[in-house]
């Protein structure tokens, strides 16, 4: 039964189109969101170790450096210490700075003898000024140089950065110094350019080399999906449990697609409401679970009569709808037989009194004022379902139709029990 539902005239695959391409932009954005992520975070864990590897190199360059400043050796072998660590390794500026603040020694021979606040406004020193940022004048600078500090500088510091840089107080013991006590700052700055850089490119091999399997596990999930649940979802979703026929929101949406296809052929179109006739007292009488029975029973009896390519919704309560690709009169005629059937069919509700069902209905057919307009179809259809009911009920009232026959002079047509199929 839902799979005959599914197949008719594509409706469904109408919402199965729309169900797959959703999922299928959901697998394209999850796998390239998620491999996004595992790069950006092996990017990171990269940056992260080279930070911490760096600052490994930038304690051992402080620690072999220091010797120059500890071991009563002459001031020129610690220049030359400095200027050697400038060139065999990634360091853009050593500096020792005395207690006065005066730079001793440096791996720029201009800089040497020069005050630290005047190196500091000197061009290509941002690194140091970074490093100083937290004094709050040029006379703390000498406050600020016994303090020990090791940071990175640039993007991302938390995690590395372009430079590293270092400040830590040695006491100072040089060849023929004669100020026992004094202390000296030596400050370096690694360029550590170069990680961003390798870390995004990194992050875009990792990125590409993961889209591909993890698009491949997200593709296997939706088609699995495919196969087991989303079938079930469409039914959940389209069918009503109770009758079996099309729900509102699905009827809506398929008859609304159907209308549309069907205007730019001129296909002759009728919709027709379907009411059961006194349900209160059938729920009063015998009770719900025998109202629901009706309901079943009833849509059951219109999905049967029904041809394929017709649509069966339940709006609601005991009322139902139905399209049909039928000019108005064959729709009219179709509906009869219909009404006729349930009235002579056995619904079974109750097996001591018997219990007869009729149906009223009320029709509009697309050659009506209301045209492909699915609302305005179903109102005029509403319309000529409280005829019906005020005629007694049980009947089928197309107003449409009486309105061309009251013109035409023709007769009114025969009421159930007593119809003629012409042309059909």
């Amino acid at each position: 039964m839902i799979r005959r539902l599914l197949a008719r005239l594509g409706e469904s695959q109408l919402l199965r189109g729309r169900v797959h391409q959703s999922l299928w932009l959901e697998v394209i954005l999850t796998a390239t969101a998620a491999s996004a992520l595992m790069a950006v975070l092996a990017g990171a864990l990269v940056l992260s170790q080279s930070a911490q590897m760096l600052e490994r190199d930038a304690e051992e360059l402080q620690r072999q450096l220091s010797v120059g400043l500890t071991s009563y050796q002459p001031l020129f072998n610690l220049q030359r210490l400095l200027l050697q660590a400038a060139s065999a390794r990634q360091v853009e500026t050593a500096l020792v700075v005395d207690q006065r603040g005066i730079v001793l020694a440096a791996s720029n021979n201009a800089l040497v003898q020069l005050p630290l606040a005047q190196v500091l406004l000197l061009p290509r020193q941002e690194p140091l000024r970074r490093l100083f940022d937290d004094c709050p004048s040029a006379s703390a600078l000498l406050a600020c140089l016994s303090r020990d500090e090791l940071q990175f500088q640039g993007p991302l510091p938390w995690i590395g950065g372009e430079t590293l840089t270092s400040r830590r107080q040695y006491p100072l013991a040089l060849e023929g110094s004669t100020r026992f006590g004094d202390r000296a700052t030596l400050i370096t700055v690694i360029d550590d350019s170069q990680a961003v850089p390798d870390a995004l490119s990194f992050i875009v091999r990792v990125f590409l080399a993961g889209l591909l399997p993890l698009l491949a596990g997200c593709v296997g999930l939706m088609l699995r999906l495919r196969q087991q649940l989303i079938p079930d979802l469409l039914r959940l979703a389209q069918v009503d449990a109770l009758s079996g026929s099309y729900n509102r929101s699905a009827f809506m949406e398929s008859a609304t697609e159907l209308l549309h296809r069907a205007e730019p052929l001129q296909s002759p179109m009728a919709l027709a409401l379907i009411d059961v006739d006194h349900f209160k007292q059938i729920n009063d009488t015998y009770g719900h679970s025998a109202g629901d029975q009706v309901i079943s029973r009833v849509a059951e009896l219109l999905r049967n009569s029904a041809r394929s390519v017709d649509l069966v919704g339940r709006l609601g309560g005991d009322e139902f709808v139905i399209l049909v690709q039928l000019p108005a009169d064959a729709a009219t005629a179709m509906l009869d037989r219909i009404l006729a059937q349930v009235v002579s069919h056995d619904l079974g509700i109750s097996p001591d009194h018997p219990v007869q069902v009729t149906l009223s209905a009320g029709l509009a057919a697309s050659s009506g004022p209301g045209g492909y307009v699915l609302s305005d179809l179903m109102s005029a259809a509403d319309a000529a379902l409280y005829v019906a009911k005020d005629r007694g009920r049980s009947r089928v009232v197309n107003l449409e139709l009486e309105a061309l026959g009251t013109r035409s002079g023709t007769a009114a047509r025969a009421r159930p029990g007593q119809w003629q199929v012409r042309g059909v």
